[in-house]
């Protein structure tokens, strides 16, 4: 029996079908976490208050980002949630009502810590790639005078007849 010949553009699309699950949109485990977060909102809606108001500069990182990766969303996101979280802890073992929710998202020395936080991110995310490249370049000349060194003493050892090419 002869076997079917199929087009490369088939199968590229038979390829990304499969790798996607087969499946278009968020797929089932997203959607079902999906509901049943949006179930428990009703019970947590101090806490969706205060992350929502507090996160606002997580998601205009995330928001404005282009890419796959999303670096700034990560070291936003991080440290805003860090400068958030004792205030989210005790509003989950004090009292855990709308009205103290929206008076902490009133309370200025609140709001400073987590857009503090928040902006150290920024400031994490703006310094870190120049550091890094400052340092790839420094080690990569290191290296380069390094094979010198050790070029011009296999030199001196053998001669110069090491150094010319062929």
């Amino acid at each position: 029996m002869a076997k079917k010949q199929v087009s490369a553009v088939a199968q590229a699309k038979a390829a990304a079908a499969a790798k996607k699950g087969g499946k278009g949109g968020l797929g089932v485990n997203k959607g079902v976490v999906l509901a049943i977060l949006a179930a428990l909102v009703p019970f947590s809606l101090p806490s969706a208050v205060l992350i929502f108001f507090t996160m606002l500069p997580t998601l205009g990182s995330w928001a404005t980002e282009k890419g796959p990766n999303k670096y700034a969303f990560l070291c936003v996101g991080g440290l805003n949630f860090s400068g958030l979280f004792p205030y989210l802890f005790g509003l989950w073992f004090g009292v855990h009502t709308l009205d103290e929710a929206l008076r902490m998202v009133t309370d200025p020395l609140m709001l400073m810590t987590a857009y503090g936080c928040a902006a150290l991110g920024w400031g994490l995310y703006a310094a870190m790639p120049p550091m890094v490249a400052s340092y790839l370049a420094s080690s990569s000349q290191r290296r380069v005078n390094n094979l010198k060194a050790a070029q011009k003493k296999l030199i001196d050892e053998w001669g110069d007849e090491v150094a010319k090419k062929t």
